[in-house]
């Protein structure tokens, strides 16, 4: 049911059969616009108030459902940080998704990673118990509760803003104009972008003449092969057919990639973004599979921290996953300069 209204969102179903559901999803939009206005003034009056804490709170975030890649970029961000400003950023994750924290603690193992939906509380937490003076918000645009000093904002450069409607007619949060309040855009999986990226930079300066934009790939680094406990090169996908397995915001992109690499596809089997797998999930999965001839089945980071948490198994089919890093290829610097003027303040 998840994936036939994200199917709506998205335009992929049309015809006169769908119409009447799409015209019932543009109303429900119209009332959530209408709610994220309210929300806003009653900020703005200062009948609700965004909490002050005492050290520099840097929020990511995107305006679009799923797939934008913040959890990589939380992870390129809290490096960067270290290397070019020596600090060792505390990060406020909302928690509801198992799997992020898992990948965050795995790739940021010394950095503090503090989970509650009540960020203000969890970074009091942070300065209290470890002496943080910098924290990343996790997912953050949208969470007014706790003031930050500067808002980066992730846009797919493939499908920036979706039909351009909001949600549940369209992939939006928050409309086009809610980028106001950014600091910084980062334009993402730049390698496959179809959208006009200067075109639509000059819109969002119109919105926002302050803006600084970046631009990033996800860039695959290595094939961990769970059955041997070894790594791998990426080379090692080049001729063999692979059962892909994921359940992410964006799949599509995971395929271009193991296919860009030189696998061979045998079947993509695609799960909602945030699924827990279950048992009966892996007895499908090694039914279909053996329907199919092929080498391994290729998953993601991501999924691979949900299959070791359920442990799950897939009879004796091996299993590779596909290890992906965020790389900032343009406009580093420009977020550097934010962030000097920020610790210089």
């Amino acid at each position: 049911m998840r994936e036939f209204f994200y199917s709506l969102m998205t335009d992929k179903r049309n015809g006169a059969a769908y119409e009447p559901v799409k015209f019932l999803l543009y109303v429900i939009s119209l009332a959530y616009g209408f709610g994220l206005i309210c929300r806003r003034l009653l900020y703005k009056l200062g009948i609700f108030r965004s909490e002050k804490v005492p050290l520099k709170i840097i929020s990511v975030g995107n305006i679009t459902l799923g797939g934008t890649g913040k959890t990589p970029f939380v992870i390129w961000l809290c490096d960067m940080l270290e290397k070019e400003f020596h600090k060792k950023a505390s990060v406020l994750i909302r928690g509801y998704g198992w799997d992020e924290q898992t990948m965050l603690k795995r790739k940021l193992y010394d950095t503090p990673i503090m989970v509650g939906e009540d960020r203000a509380r969890s970074a009091h937490k942070a300065i209290k118990l470890y002496g943080s003076d910098t924290a990343v918000l996790d997912d953050g645009f949208q969470h007014w509760e706790l003031a930050r000093n500067i808002d980066i904002v992730l846009i797919d450069s493939r499908n920036p803003f979706g039909n351009g409607s909001l949600f549940p007619r369209g992939v939006l949060r928050e409309p086009k104009e809610s980028l106001k309040r950014a600091s910084a855009v980062v334009f993402t999986k730049v390698d496959k972008k179809t959208a006009d990226l200067d075109g639509i930079k000059k819109e969002l300066k119109d919105i926002n003449g302050g803006l600084v934009f970046l631009e990033a790939v996800h860039k695959p680094s290595c094939i961990n092969d769970l059955k041997e406990r070894k790594e791998r090169p990426l080379e090692f996908l080049k001729g063999k057919r692979a059962v892909l397995l994921s359940s992410i915001g964006d799949p599509g992109y995971f395929a271009d990639t193991a296919g860009s690499l030189g696998a061979d596809i045998a079947e993509h089997i695609i799960f909602a973004d945030h699924y827990n797998y279950e048992e009966a999930d892996a007895a499908r999965i090694v039914k279909r599979c053996n329907e199919r001839k092929f080498d391994f089945i290729l998953t993601t980071e991501k999924d691979e921290v949900k299959l070791r948490r359920m442990s799950l198994s897939f009879a004796s089919y091996p299993v590779m996953v596909l290890v992906i890093k965020m790389e900032v290829v343009s406009g580093k610097e420009l977020l550097v300069d934010r962030l000097r003027s920020l610790y210089t303040r």
